[in-house]
């Protein structure tokens, strides 16, 4: 049996193909994200990055992915990208279908900091009733979900806004009383 070079090479580096590289036999591409979205996305859904089989950020993707425009050549990753895994579909092989625009991202990104933000509200709302401050909570909700202490500020304001939101609209879902007075 004859073996054809050039079809390994486009199995296994088709990254002149499109947003994308073949890793372990999977098609991914980069997503550009806040370094404190990558480290959220990577401790709960791995590296490269595999969402769950029915999640609505696959629909999104299997929604959104297309064909390479013609002409298309692929940007490097850079440091604030994560490597997303473009789910199978019978209908839309990842080999052909593997280029996800700018608005794509932007569609998927919106999805993704939805679900940081109710997760983050929701263990914050809770942790914050135990009675300390609202920053020690955010250093453990930050270490629980592999994100770094150093955006421990970012996350802190993220809440307070949240919080402070609600509050301007008449719903009140803080504490109300306070172990300590230094938030």
């Amino acid at each position: 049996m004859k073996f054809d070079s050039s079809l390994l090479l486009l199995l296994c580096f088709p990254t002149f193909a499109g947003n994308l590289c073949n890793v372990m036999n999977k098609f991914v591409f980069y997503l550009p994200v806040k370094p404190f979205i990558g480290q959220w996305l990577t401790n709960h859904y791995g590296s490269p990055v595999v969402f769950p089989a029915r999640s609505v950020e696959n629909a999104c993707i299997r929604r959104f992915v297309g064909l390479n425009p013609k002409g298309h050549i692929p940007k490097k990753p850079m440091e604030e990208h994560v490597v997303v895994v473009i789910p199978d579909n019978k209908h839309k092989k990842p080999l052909c279908w593997n280029y996800m625009s700018k608005s794509a991202c932007n569609a998927l990104l919106e999805l993704i900091e939805d679900n940081f933000m109710m997760q983050m509200w929701i263990e914050l709302n809770e942790m914050t009733r135990c009675g300390c401050t609202i920053l020690n909570c955010v250093r453990a909700w930050c270490e629980n979900n592999g994100i770094s202490t150093d955006y421990d500020y970012t996350i802190k304001m993220r809440y307070q806004r949240m919080r402070k939101t609600y509050m301007e609209k008449g719903v009140v879902l803080m504490r109300t009383s306070r172990a300590s007075s230094r938030e």
